[in-house]
This record gives structure tokens, sequence and C-alpha cells, in this order.
């Protein structure tokens, strides 16, 4: 009987929270709105597969060395995200990000990559209604990547597969509309392709193309 007392207090309690939770939480609930950004990148490029470079092996050869994206890395995107509770935030981006060429470690040949990433976004806000907004982001979809190593002559190869980022950014307003803000990335891609050289070789790149990025953003919200 005791048993059944408490369980029926916990219970009344819980649903005594749960509404003064959603009292407050109607209060300061701000109605949804859409936030479009556009932002350039920068990608530095260090040696590492997780930091921006990718392994080119020569099946036929047995022979194995990396190479660099190229660096640095230069971009655009763009964001349309839709603010489920003030806290958060979902949307889709879209990224078109280009490496130079650069002689890099191993081939000591010319390397250069372009790649398109199209992602379904989130961002988690710690602090929505200050100014200087802090939050977390969090993405996943698909990217498209190009990567051209000149053995004279040049050899394209190309993976289109999974996609992911984590990162975290800082977000200044300046009025209801407009903010601008700094966020940093790590990228996660997936990249894979082989094919003969014009030597008749068969050369083979994989695993990764994984980088870190670093955003400026400008906002606007309607």
């Amino acid at each position: 009987m005791k048993f059944c007392k408490c369980v029926a207090l916990t219970a009344g309690m819980l649903a005594a929270g749960f509404c003064m939770a959603g009292s407050v939480y109607a209060k300061s609930y701000v109605a949804p709105k859409w936030m479009f950004s556009v932002g350039g990148i920068l990608s530095p490029v260090e040696l590492g597969s997780d930091w921006g470079e990718m392994n080119v092996v020569d099946v036929t050869r047995k022979i194995e060395h990396d190479s660099k994206l190229g660096e640095p890395g230069l971009g655009l995107d763009a964001q349309a995200m839709y603010f489920v509770h003030p806290n958060v935030a979902v949307g889709l981006e879209a990224a078109q990000e280009w490496f130079p060429e650069e002689v890099s470690s191993g081939w000591w040949v010319r390397g250069k990559t372009s790649q398109q990433r199209y992602l379904a976004s989130m961002r988690v806000y710690l602090n929505p209604q200050s100014k200087t907004m802090m939050y977390a982001a969090l993405g996943g979809g698909i990217a498209h990547t190009k990567f051209s190593i000149n053995f004279s002559p040049e050899e394209e190869f190309s993976y289109t597969g999974f996609a992911y980022y984590a990162g975290l950014g800082v977000e200044r307003r300046f009025n209801e509309r407009w903010s601008v803000g700094v966020e940093l990335r790590y990228n996660g891609n997936k990249f894979h392709d082989k094919h003969l050289i014009f030597n008749g070789d068969q050369m083979e790149v994989s695993h990764q193309a994984n980088y870190l990025s670093s955003t400026l953003r400008a906002s606007y919200r309607i």
C-alpha cells in the first residue's frame, strides 16, 4: 500500500513538474524562424590521413605513398535552417570546396581536390537568448570528391559517398535579423577509387578525405 502511495505521489510530482516546465517553455518559446546563411570556408591541411591526406597505392608495383588533398582548402557554403525550438535548428546545407594543386609528400607530384557536400544539418544552441551565442553543430549526408594527381599525364579519381561533420560555433547577433559567426569543424568523408593509369599499372586511392575547417558565416532570419 505504501508502495502504491509512493508511486502515486511521485507521478503527481512529476506531472506537476511537467506542467510547470511546459508553462515556462510556452512563455519563453519564440515562434519558429527560418535562418539563411552563407559562409566562406578555410581548411588548412596537415599530414595524416585524418587531417587532409589520402593513401595512393600502386597495386601493380606494390608501392604505397601518401598525398595531400591540396592546401589550403577554400570554399563556400549555404545553409537553410529552421528553428524547431529556441535551442535547436535543423536544415540543409550545400558546400563547394577547392584544394589547390600542391606538391605533397610521398609521390612528390602535384595533386589537387575539389569537393561538393550535401548535408542535413543541426545546431544546438547553449544560450539562444544572448547576443553572443554558442552552439554545437552536427551534420550528415553525401560528398562528391574529385582527386587529381599529376603523373604526367594527370590521373583523376572520384568517389561519392557518406560524409559528416561535427563542430562548435560562436554567433554574434546584431539585431533580430542579422548575425555573423565563426564555426570550427571536423569533416569526415569516405573516399575510394582505383583504375589503370597511363602505364598500365593499377592505382588505388583510399580510404578517406578528412580535414579540419573554419567557416566565417553571415546569417539572416525571417
